[in-house]
Formats: structure tokens, C-alpha cells, sequence
């Protein structure tokens, strides 16, 4: 099926008018949308609100940045700053194209106030800390924009738009009405199952079963020589810290800074003096085992609920199992 990515594509306007003809010929040739300015009739308060709704029904979000910081609001922010910081809040995949040298622009091109020139200056470190290209000339911006763009895609694959003859019918919608219903079924089901523990539970490892990450840390307190590190947690202790996280449903990064605080809790008491938190490396493989198997013990499952289209972070949340299981190793019990 064709499809069509939206790109908004940011900067200052008068001084990049034919910078961003280049950059706007060169989307049309990828078969994307281009969005920006020149869509709204000014830069004011009341078409901010407009420019953030068409940034959420964005795909991809380019910044190009020259000599012109552009025009501020009441707090001295520029608005191309702002939009670039509101995309990168909305996680959108972000790509930036600054200026090689803007000592070689003209003069009317270039900030000629120091408020104006060090507002710039702190935009462009900042728009390099993300994913940057340099360009020196309007034919040079428009071929690598083409370039990146499609590797951007492939990285961060979009639903992207369907032309309207692809939209939905009557007996498309009566299918997945049809669909609908019968995964509402199949759920009740699943609740209704008075055990949700695996068949094979006692199969794999879990409970008491050590898991060990290998870790490379500092083995002296000038912390000057390293050496790897075997730290060992237990399966109950992995989900004793990450099911409460899990309970309101949580994010892949939110349960990794769980794990790897079990894993920090688990150092030998001679490294406790000089090993840190932040030294804590959770390794992507061990990260990937440590939820199959909270997913293969019944405990994980997919997050259910509803977030912003442009949320693409991965969410988790607790099985009925996994909740009372949770219960019966973390509850205080008496002293016997």
C-alpha cells in the first residue's frame, strides 16, 4: 500500500527562503509532506497552538539552522527553538542540518546583536546533540536532507497516510467490529481462568534461581583499574523491584533503572565504598532475557492502556498471576 510521510520541516524564514524551496523539492521527490511555516499566517501565541497540533500529526521532524535565531516570545524563546523542543518532547524522530560555517553567510543573514548571537550560538549545541548534518549552500541542505531522510525512515519506520482509497469500508469496519468482539471474549477467558501460572512453570527457572549479569566495574577505590564482575539476584528479587513499577503498567526504560537497582543491590559488600549506581551497565541481551522470562513465567504482559499516537515507547503491566504472586514474596509475614 502507498504511503506518504508528513515532515515538519523547521527554521528561520526570510533568510532561507530558497534554502527551504531546496529542502521542500527535495520531500516532494521522497513522496513525503512537507509542513511548516508557510502554513500559518504568524508567529504569535495563537498560532503556536496550531503549530503543535500539526507536529503530533508529524512522522519526522527536520530543524535547519543558518545565522538567524528568529523571532521570540514574551520570554525571549525563539520559535523555532520551540518547536524544536517540543518535538523532541513529543519523541518524534528528529534530524538536524546546521550551517558549516555562518562566518561565511552575508550580513544581513547573521545575528548582529550578542543577545542575538549567543541565543544562536546555544541553539546550535544543542541541535548538535541529536542526530546533525552540516550543509554549506541551498543544492548541498537539499541532497542531504534526501540522504538522511531515508535512512531516518528505515531507523524509525511511520504509519505514515493511505491516499482515501485505501480508507476503510462498510465491510472493513463490520470485520474489525467482528474481530473486536471476539478478542473481547477471548479476555474474558483469560480472566476467568482460575490459575494464569504457565503449565511449565515448574520447568523453567524461577523463584530462588540465580541470574546473573556480568558487569564491568571498578575494583579499587581510586576507581583507575576495572575488572568484570559476576552479580548475582534471584528471580523473586528481579520481580520483587520491578513489580511494583509493573503495577500501574511501565515503560521498557522504567523497568531496566529497576533491574539494574536489584542488580546494584546485589554488590559484594567489598565493592560497596566505590562502585556507583550509574555504574551499573544492564547489557540489551540480559535486559531481553529478564522479560521473556517474566513473560514466559506469567507474571509480564503487554501495557492495555490508551496514550498519545505519538507515544512509541514500549509499556508493560502485571498478569492476575504475576499481582498475586507479587503479593506472596513481597508481604510482610510474622516471625515464626
Amino acid at each position: 500500500m502507498e504511503r506518504k510521510h508528513q515532515v515538519f520541516v523547521s527554521s528561520t524564514y526570510k533568510d532561507l527562503i530558497e534554502e527551504r524551496k531546496e529542502v521542500i523539492h527535495a520531500l516532494l521527490e521522497l513522496d513525503c509532506i512537507p509542513a511548516g511555516m508557510e502554513l500559518f499566517p504568524a508567529t504569535d501565541e495563537d498560532a503556536w497552538s496550531l503549530i503543535k497540533e500539526v507536529i503530533d500529526g508529524c512522522d519526522y521532524y527536520l530543524l535547519i539552522i543558518a545565522g538567524k535565531y528568529g523571532s521570540v516570545n514574551t520570554e525571549g524563546i525563539g520559535y523555532t527553538e520551540m518547536e524544536f523542543d517540543y518535538a523532541i518532547s513529543q519523541h518524534k524522530p528528529v534530524i538536524c542540518f546546521v550551517h558549516e560555517n555562518i562566518d561565511d553567510l552575508k550580513s544581513n543573514k547573521v545575528e548582529s546583536t550578542e543577545i542575538g548571537k549567543n541565543r544562536l550560538n546555544a541553539f546550535r549545541d544543542k541541535a548538535q546533540s541529536k542526530h546533525c548534518k552540516f550543509w554549506v549552500s541551498a543544492h548541498d541542505l537539499g541532497g542531504k536532507v534526501s540522504r538522511s531522510l531515508i535512512q531516518l525512515r528505515k531507523k524509525h519506520p511511520s504509519d505514515g497516510w493511505v491516499p482515501g482509497q485505501y480508507a476503510a469500508d462498510q465491510e472493513m469496519l463490520s470485520e474489525m467490529e467482528r474481530l473486536r468482539t471476539r478478542i473481547a471474549e477471548l479476555e474474558v477467558e483469560a480472566l476467568s481462568r482460575k490459575d494464569g501460572k504457565p503449565s511449565n512453570y515448574d520447568e523453567l527457572e524461577n523463584g530462588e534461581d540465580i541470574h546473573t549479569l556480568y558487569a564491568n566495574l571498578y575494583i579499587d577505590k581510586k576507581r583507575q583499574k576495572k575488572e568484570v564482575v559476576f552479580l548475582e539476584a534471584t528471580w523473586d528479587k528481579l520481580f520483587s523491584y520491578c513489580g511494583t513499577e509493573l503495577s500501574g503498567e511501565c515503560s521498557t526504560e522504567e523497568l531496566a533503572e529497576k533491574i539494574r537497582l536489584a542488580y546494584f543491590h546485589s554488590l559484594p559488600e567489598e565493592y560497596d565504598e566505590f562502585i556507583h549506581y550509574s555504574d551499573i551497565i544492564l547489557q540489551r541481551i540480559c535486559e531481553d532475557q529478564i522479560h521473556v522470562q517474566f513473560q514466559a513465567l506469567g507474571l509480564m504482559e503487554s501495557g492495555i492502556k490508551k496514550r498519545a499516537v505519538s507515544d512509541n515507547k514500549t509499556y508493560w503491566r502485571l498478569t492476575p498471576f504475576g499481582e498475586r504472586y507479587l503479593i506472596q514474596i513481597r508481604a510482610l509475614k510474622k516471625e515464626l
